[in-house]
């Protein structure tokens, strides 16, 4: 039988968290599994903005959304962040949001209203599978029978999910789990790129070097040529359609074809930066932060 231990702040690159099993399957929309690979030999890897104000905006909104679980249920939570490690397999690890008295564990989500879709029926297990993965990976290392997801959508939309425990489910992942740590961080082999994003990553520099094609390599060449060829097409008929339709709507806001609407044409306010004025007023200022970025751009020829 597998033991859990409650322990402090772990070293994030010895260890898998429940939030990397979802990439190390490879159906998790944030990350690949060059990124937990990365991540484990590397040092944990930069990411961009927009995936850094989703996890900056889910982590300030996770103990309003625990407190709103333990007001609605009248659960009483006795733990918030307590990380567990597998005694079996010390390299798995699972830190949980919140634990309730009657022995749950809790974990706290946001999503965006347009995202509501992808969460099903109230109190079933109806949530993506990247969550379903994460809440029987945790329930693996610390014990529990049950994990409950509460979950704020846009900003009113309360819901709250139930997911029990499927010790198959669990022995599955914790064996991917096992044989990616094996196959991969401790061999220090790089599994195989999922995205163009994964190679980009891999080769960030070139060697200066010429390299004689394959037929296939040469094959997907004159595809990549073709699409990009059609793909510019397409674009100028985009813009020939949305000309015609822009012109028809004028000043209206919205088009509909009988009861259906089609589309919304709307006004809307930004505040921008304008970068060069503060350049040419505050040169040196501007300068500080100023940075180098390297990058591999593809030319076809």
């Amino acid at each position: 039988m597998t033991i859990q231990q409650s322990v402090g702040e772990l070293d994030r690159s010895s260890y898998f968290g429940s939030s990397d099993i979802a990439a190390i399957l490879g159906i998790s929309p944030w990350r690949t599994k060059l990124d937990v690979f990365l991540d484990k030999t590397k040092g944990r890897q930069p990411i961009d903005d927009t995936k850094a104000a989703i996890f900056k905006r889910g982590k300030r909104l996770e103990p309003y959304i625990l407190d709103m679980y333990a007001e609605d249920t009248g659960e009483t939570l006795i733990h918030r962040g307590e990380r567990y490690v597998d005694l079996e397999y010390p390299f798995l690890a699972a830190e949980i949001d919140a634990e309730t008295e009657s022995g749950k564990n809790v974990e706290a989500k946001s999503a965006r209203a347009d995202w509501g879709k992808v969460w099903g029926s109230e109190m079933t297990d109806e949530i993506p599978v990247y969550y379903n993965a994460q809440a029987m990976f945790g329930m693996g290392i610390n014990g529990a029978e049950l994990a409950e997801f509460p979950v704020l959508i846009g900003i009113d939309d309360f819901r709250i999910y139930r997911v029990d425990r499927d010790q198959q489910i669990i022995t599955n992942l914790k064996k991917a789990a096992v044989e990616f740590w094996n196959d991969h961080i401790v061999a220090g082999v790089a599994p195989e790129p999922a995205t163009v994003g994964d190679i980009e990553r891999l080769f960030p520099w070139d060697a200066g070097s010429v390299i004689q094609a394959t037929d296939q390599i040469r094959d997907a060449y004159l595809d990549l040529k073709d699409l990009k060829k059609r793909i510019k097409l397409l674009e100028g008929d985009a813009e020939e359609a949305a000309k015609r339709i822009k012109l028809f709507m004028g000043e209206h806001q919205v088009l509909k074809f009988g009861a259906d609407t089609l589309l919304s044409w709307k006004s809307q306010k930004a505040r921008l930066f304008d970068g060069k004025a503060f350049t040419a007023k505050h040169p040196t200022i501007a300068e500080k932060f100023r940075y180098d970025s390297t990058s591999r751009v593809m030319r076809i020829k």
